[in-house]
């Protein structure tokens, strides 16, 4: 028995929002990150489009975090509580 593909529509994509600016346009960077856009689920671009890549984001600590995992102090232990570094 095939089981049928099922594919979800999205009505509306997802909002799109440009972080920092340009001098050209009015702000101090050298560049601009935009995300959203997606009328997709992420990694699901043959459902719909994805016009922007991917972008992770970090908390920036000045203090050692106390809930996070060991196997996540073996990556940043050097860096997460100077966030200088």
């Amino acid at each position: 028995m095939l089981i049928p593909e099922v594919r979800q529509k999205w009505a509306n994509p997802i909002n799109t929002v440009t972080i920092g600016a340009t001098s050209e346009e009015g702000g101090t960077r050298t560049c601009t990150v935009t995300v959203g856009g997606s009328t997709t689920l992420p990694f699901l671009h043959f459902e719909g489009k994805i016009p922007h890549r991917p972008v992770i984001a970090m908390e920036v600590l000045d203090i050692i975090p106390k809930d996070w995992s060991a196997l996540l102090g073996e990556h940043f232990s050097d860096v997460w509580d100077d966030p200088t570094k």
